[in-house]
């Protein structure tokens, strides 16, 4: 048995990291527990040849508090992102606002009434009388929550857009190196504070006194334990019951029964030059590329780091796209990435198979850390992820990404907040 610790933090992403900064800080006893071999969770950034790739998080959307006011202190260095959007159907690229196609429909959502599915309000709304308009709708909710548009809440979506309108979410943004720089400053602010990696937890029993949380580390199996626990897993190792809890959390396990995990699967492929800015005969002038939106059956979606001059471009595979990709090889998945980018633009083809040097890609689905990209509600579930971070006899509190509750859940700014809010309620029953 280790010794004894004010609080245990399960989980090293960005809510474990902002919880364990705010507690350290304030000078409580942390330890943090977490099962892979590095800290940050879904926010992954790799570093080529000097240029950042993000296999996870990537972009900043509008201009949260949480980042922005450590911006320079974290040295993310943040760029505005913008551009020209452009669409393919395999034969002809042309410009094209699929945002604002989207966004005539979006506009009539409304969170009176009972609530409901999106495919419910949509069929309503636009019925069959415009297909386009339809598909566009329906393209928007699968890749921008990486949701399914059969179950997905028209409240919650209300709300969040009501949150982003807040913040200037339809502005983006993202950090020259990445997020990798954010990660760096959370370590940095947690020297000194025990982060115990490759360490995988299985149970946690509590009572109103105090936690004992049970790993496995190298084959072994440890037992630490603590007066709080902070729990920062992400939805679906809540879901899948990994973790048992005794006594049981059956108020936890409804309320994580009313969300749902998105899956994604994204593919940055990185070329020796940015090809595309080299006008093409045929071609509309691609060199403020930001979105391309192809007619593709697995990355309908692709993205430049414009006005970044990387030489970068990511596929976006969200929803059902990620699920026709499962079971294939990671070969398989960057080369399909690649023969979909050659059919989004087909006057590159030669260009891309020239300077293509490498794909990266993690598999967020098939990580038994993660088993998904990021949160949504199920229609007629709004309420649960209050309920799912509400605190528990003062002794277990709760934190990620799915329990925000003001419409910033599926961001790296949402999963802070969780995190100073989770230590913020901690520190609250110390003081008593």
């Amino acid at each position: 048995m280790n010794s004894h610790d004010d609080v245990l933090i399960l989980g090293a992403g960005v809510a474990g990291l902002a919880a364990a900064a705010r507690l350290h800080e304030a000078g409580v006893r942390v330890r943090v527990l977490e099962a892979r071999d590095r800290v940050g969770g879904r926010v992954w950034t790799l570093e080529e040849e000097g240029t950042a790739i993000e296999l996870g998080a990537e972009f900043i959307h509008g201009r949260p508090p949480e980042i922005f006011s450590v911006a320079e202190r974290a040295g993310l260095d943040l760029v505005e992102l913008g551009g020209e959007n452009f669409t393919s159907d395999g034969m002809t690229v042309k410009k094209f606002d699929f945002f604002r196609k989207s966004e005539s429909v979006l506009h009539k959502m409304s969170d009176k009434g009972p609530d409901r599915p999106f495919t419910e309000f949509v069929r309503e709304h636009i019925g069959e009388e415009d297909p386009e308009k339809l598909q566009w709708a329906l393209r928007y909710v699968r890749g921008f929550h990486a949701a399914n548009p059969g179950l997905i809440s028209v409240h919650a979506m209300v709300r969040e857009s009501e949150a982003e309108e807040k913040i200037d979410g339809d502005r983006g943004f993202r950090g020259q190196h990445g997020y990798g720089p954010l990660i760096a400053w959370y370590e940095k602010r947690l020297a000194g504070v025990p982060i115990e990696l490759n360490t995988r937890v299985f149970g946690l029993a509590w009572n109103k006194d105090d936690v004992n949380v049970g790993v496995v580390k190298d084959r072994v199996r440890h037992y630490y334990k603590a007066s709080k626990a902070v729990i920062t897993l992400p939805l679906s190792v809540v879901q899948s019951g990994d973790v048992r809890f005794e006594p049981e959390l059956p108020e936890k396990k409804a309320a994580a029964d009313q969300l749902v995990m998105g899956k994604v699967l994204r593919v940055t492929l990185r070329f020796r030059k940015r090809f595309w800015t080299s006008r093409k005969e045929g071609m509309p002038d691609l060199k403020k590329l930001h979105f391309l939106m192809a007619d593709d059956h697995y990355f309908p979606t692709w993205w430049t780091t414009h006005p970044l001059e990387t030489p970068l471009l990511t596929g976006w595979a969200p929803d059902v796209c990620a699920e026709a990709l499962d079971g294939k090889s990671r070969e398989e998945i960057v080369e399909q990435a690649r023969r979909s980018l050659e059919q989004a633009l087909p006057f590159y083809t030669e260009e891309i198979r020239e300077t293509f040097v490498d794909g990266y890609f993690h598999d967020w689905q098939a990580d038994p850390y993660s088993r998904g990209a990021y949160s949504y509600v199920k229609a007629g579930g709004m309420g649960a992820q209050e309920a799912l971070g509400a605190p528990v006899r003062d002794v277990l509190f709760f934190a990620g990404e799915a329990t925000e509750a003001d419409g910033h859940h599926a961001t790296v700014h949402g999963a802070m907040a969780t995190g100073m809010r989770a230590a913020g309620e901690v520190l609250a029953v110390l003081r008593k």
